[in-house]
């Protein structure tokens, strides 16, 4: 047995105690499974595979959740908008089935979109106290360590993704299997560590998460992303107009962007300067080419399924059958999320996943409004966490197709919670006839959802 055969089984012996563990310790549980969900040791370990450890494990999971906490399922369904947005977008995924393309692949996306919603369920229930949150910033920050760091030793092993001469990172396995799905995935993660530096006093703790982001930042330019550093520059910019020290924090953002750029190697450096290139109506390069000849022909699907689309998870395989004849190699995904929906869920979909994304904004507005309450800070910092996150992937969706990838339920899941906990301690400082800070916010019952008789401004 070699050294990393020793590491590897240690650390998969000591994954299956923490996961027993997790069915006496809920919270613990979801921690594992959210671990198993990013990590996916199935594809590390091929021989794991065949168990669907992951649907195994979320399922068990929901088992205890239904057993202790029933009468607060009751309360949630009637009134989180989150959770009934969400699963009234896995009934239309559902009902798109028997007029799918391809109705067992269509079955197939039902079944992931259903892990990733039970994920958010149990997330939802069991993140209920801010040291729980503080313990999720921290689990998101070492999945962003984890996928930054194993794409750094790839790429620096001869691991990476080569396009027009541009080596380009990529991830360990499926959830950031290509550069761009990395770049995704690291830039969901980086307001989460912005918000645990923000949270912490202690100077060697920052400078240890600093580091982290640091490193992230490097890896997340080596993905040759583009969308992704619009879309960091585009945080970066409404971090620091949110800031206290606008000019000096603008000034230092552009001295490091700077040297940054200086120090960049030439292939990443033409690779970005293309965005202005096009942006001034230049050639568009093979990619993007096809990229337009996708969207044309996702247009014309849509004009042909208006009402439920071909199914979820279909397009590719419509793109490749039907509007392309076979003539092409690759069955392309669409690359935009509003296409996405509108070609495999039709409008119904369309219109239940935009009162999900409206339901998670409006979610957030109630804990940013709570800025000046005290003993809220970490609240309001996971808060804006989540508002940039939801910035950051409405940018990556204009060219990805994210429907399906973990950012939307994670993110629905991390707002829902953060909201319960936050209007649970306002109530529980202000005292049982204290006033809410807006007029719309409901009183918190058991579980932390709110009802509009009892409170007023």
């Amino acid at each position: 047995m070699t050294l990393n055969d020793f590491f590897l089984t240690l650390g998969a012996l000591l994954g299956a105690g923490l996961a027993i563990r997790g069915f006496f310790n809920p919270f613990l549980g979801l921690l594992v499974l959210m671990s198993l969900h990013f990590i996916q040791p199935g594809e590390m370990f091929p021989a794991l595979a065949p168990l669907r450890i992951e649907l195994v494990y979320g399922v068990l999971m929901l088992i205890i959740l239904l057993r202790d906490k029933s009468s607060e399922i009751k309360d949630i369904l009637k009134n989180d908008r989150i959770v009934r947005a969400t699963l009234r977008l896995l009934a239309v995924v559902v009902l798109t089935i028997p007029f799918a393309i391809w109705r067992g692949g269509a079955l197939g996306m039902a079944v992931e979109l259903s892990k990733m919603i039970m994920l958010q369920l149990l997330m939802t229930f069991f993140i209920d106290s801010q040291d729980r949150l503080r313990s999720i910033l921290w689990l998101l920050v070492g999945f962003m360590m984890w996928f930054s760091g194993s794409a750094l030793l790839g790429y620096l092993n001869g691991q990476y993704y080569v396009v027009n001469g541009v080596q380009r990172a990529e991830g360990v396995n499926s959830m950031a299997g290509d550069p761009n799905e990395l770049a995704g995935v690291l830039m969901a993660f980086l307001p989460f560590l912005v918000a645990l530096v923000s949270c912490s006093k202690r100077f060697l703790v920052r400078l240890l998460l600093i580091g982290c982001g640091a490193l992230t930042l490097i890896v997340l330019v080596l993905t040759g992303a583009r969308i992704s550093m619009v879309a960091l520059l585009a945080l970066v910019i409404f971090y620091i107009l949110r800031s206290r020290r606008k000019v000096l924090n603008l000034i230092v953002a552009a001295v490091l962007a700077a040297a940054g750029w200086f120090l960049l190697p030439a292939q990443y450096q033409q690779r970005y300067l293309t965005v202005s290139h096009y942006a001034g109506g230049g050639k568009l390069d093979d990619s993007n080419a096809l990229r337009l000849a996708v969207w044309d022909a996702g247009w014309r699907m849509f004009l042909d399924h208006p009402i439920l689309g071909v199914g979820a998870g279909q397009f590719a395989t419509a793109y490749g059958t039907l509007y392309l004849e076979r003539k092409h190699s690759a069955w392309m995904q669409p690359h935009n999320l509003f296409l996405q929906l509108v070609c495999e869920l039709g409008l119904v979909g369309l219109f239940v996943f935009a009162l999900l994304a409206v339901q998670i904004w409006k979610a957030i507005s109630v804990v940013l409004r709570m800025r000046s309450s005290p003993g809220l800070a970490i609240n309001y910092h996971f808060a804006v966490a989540c508002n940039f996150m939801l910035i950051g992937v409405a940018l990556i969706s204009t060219v990805s197709h994210t429907l399906y990838r973990p950012y939307w339920y994670l993110l629905a899941g991390l707002v829902a919670a953060n909201k319960a906990v936050a209007l649970r301690v306002l109530d529980h400082e202000r005292g049982s006839e204290a006033e809410l800070p807006h007029e719309d916010l409901e009183r918190e019952n058991t579980f932390g959802r709110l009802h509009p008789a009892k409170r007023s401004v």
